[in-house]
């Protein structure tokens, strides 16, 4: 175990990603890594594929710079292109799968891609200077390339991935991230011991989403553990607690959506002693679903709270605080403080104000924006997430976004409040509440929900419910009652299609 942690150690010294996989493969040439459809690949592996695609991209002239675009399931081809990508001093640009044809068009266009690496053949003609490559003969294609490359000097604050913001409240911008901050990442998991070495993960989430890469793909890398990777949660929901038992899963990502279908598709069971925990991530899982989760199956879920500008800030640990709904406390490396609109740091406990960030993980900026000393951005030196937030014995207690704060006769209200009252209801399966507008008070609360299948109540009896729990004024006006909610690929909810 020593040897192990000496490698990780001489591995986290390294200026970048690139070199880390070059280091493994010297070093733990046949170990298996990732695994996906019973295909699976080492170090060593990985480091040559990686290698004859950035081969390939020679060949196409790709220049350095130039945004490569991966629109993509998940695979292992897709983590060969990334790192690719990284290491022939390009910028990666993932994006999020499942959009339309206009929408891929739109991603594409503001990160001025030149080469799009898909398995679906759209008619992008009309757009100029893209490459259109379809991974599923990639193989084919690269074959006789040679399995050396010599990669370019990558500097620490080159940026070498283009991630996109969730764009819920409006469009996606486009975030800067560099070889260093990736890094910096990285080592603040490790130094909180975020897990251990050699874990086994189980990958479910998109891996256009940033926590998927984060907490596993590059966790494993560095970590010398192992993944396996399933296109989608869908997929294996009818067996995923027996790849957990069978594989030994120590470690699986999900969003709040996959905890409540899980609780609904299987009845209690034993703990699993090798899962250490599920990490939960995009939006914040509700107090009640946090314990329900863990009395029925005896599995902790955490809230991991991060961002794509920031990386990972916190995470909560119910199962030794025994104080669920919160999103914990920092990450050591990680400074994290709440301000009032004053710019005053706020102490006291429950007074809310916004989670602001100091972190050696933080992005360079937005694509065609410096935002350094932007105010917009930044209280003395942090940055701004624009989250509400208050202390609740040394936690974080998440509020919600400012954003969406609904202001009702001059009161603010979190819908996020509405919506853990509403989850208690055991008819509901989701909801999302909003503000919206109202001559007398301003605005109004009105709340979209989604109903267990076979499953009903009135919005009479719903809206009586949530008075009972949070009294009249804060309880939603209207209730709609809908087959889903309108979400990212990452599972956040996408409040202005709702306020459209």
């Amino acid at each position: 175990m020593n040897k192990n942690y000496d490698l990780l150690n001489k591995a986290l010294k390294k200026k970048n990603l690139s070199e880390i996989i070059e280091f493994y493969s010297s070093k733990l040439p046949k170990k298996e890594i990732f695994v996906c459809e019973d295909i699976s690949i080492t170090y060593q592996d990985l480091d040559n594929k990686i290698n004859k695609v950035c081969n390939y991209f020679e060949k196409l002239k790709l220049k350095k710079k130039d945004v490569v675009s991966l629109y993509l399931q998940n695979s292992i081809e897709y983590i060969i292109f990334y790192f690719a990508v990284i290491r022939y001093g390009a910028i990666v640009s993932p994006i999020p799968y499942g959009l339309n044809e206009n929408r891929l068009r739109y991603y594409l266009k503001i990160s001025n891609s030149k080469l799009l690496i898909s398995n679906i053949n759209y008619s992008l003609k009309k757009i100029k200077n893209i490459i259109i490559l379809n991974y599923q003969d990639f193989e084919k294609q690269i074959e006789n390339f040679k399995i050396n490359f010599i990669s370019p000097k990558l500097k620490p604050e080159d940026t070498c991935i283009y991630y996109f913001s969730s764009g819920t409240t409006a469009n996606p911008k486009l975030i800067k991230y560099s070889n260093l901050a990736m890094i910096n990442c990285q080592k603040i998991l490790f130094n909180s011991n975020f897990l251990k070495i050699n874990s086994t993960h189980l990958c479910i989430l998109p891996l256009g989403h940033t926590a998927s890469l984060r907490y596993s793909i590059k966790n494993a890398i560095l970590g010398q553990g192992k993944v396996y990777i399933y296109k989608n949660f869908w997929q294996i929901k009818h067996k995923i607690w027996k790849i957990i038992e069978t594989k030994k899963i120590n470690f699986v990502g999900v969003v709040p959506s996959i905890i409540e279908t899980i609780s609904q598709i299987y009845k209690k069971r034993k703990k699993i002693r090798h899962l250490k925990f599920i990490g939960c991530g995009s939006s914040i899982l509700s107090e009640e679903l946090q314990k329900k989760f863990k009395k029925k199956y005896n599995v902790t879920v955490k809230n991991i709270y991060g961002m794509s500008e920031i990386g990972v800030a916190t995470i909560d640990d119910p199962s030794s605080n025994k104080i669920y709904g919160t999103i914990g406390k920092k990450l050591k490396g990680v400074e994290v403080n709440l301000f009032n609109e004053k710019g005053v740091k706020i102490i006291k406990e429950n007074s809310i104000g916004e989670i602001c960030v100091k972190t050696p993980a933080l992005f360079s900026g937005y694509k065609s924006k410096i935002i350094k000393n932007d105010k917009k951005y930044f209280f003395k030196k942090y940055f701004r997430t624009g989250d509400l937030a208050k202390l609740e014995r040394g936690n974080l207690k998440f509020i919600d976004r400012s954003k969406d704060i609904i202001i009702k006769g001059g009161v603010n209200i979190s819908p996020q409040e509405i919506d853990n009252c509403i989850s208690q209801n055991l008819n509901i399966q989701e909801s999302a509440s909003i503000g919206i507008k109202d001559i007398f008070f301003g605005e109004k609360i009105a709340s979209y929900v989604v109903l267990k299948k076979n499953r009903k109540i009135s919005q009479e009896k719903l809206i009586e419910f949530c008075r009972e729990k949070i009294g009249d004024f804060r309880s939603p006006s209207t209730i709609f009652f809908v087959k889903n909610l309108p979400k990212t690929s990452s599972g956040k909810i996408i409040k202005r299609y709702l306020k459209k």
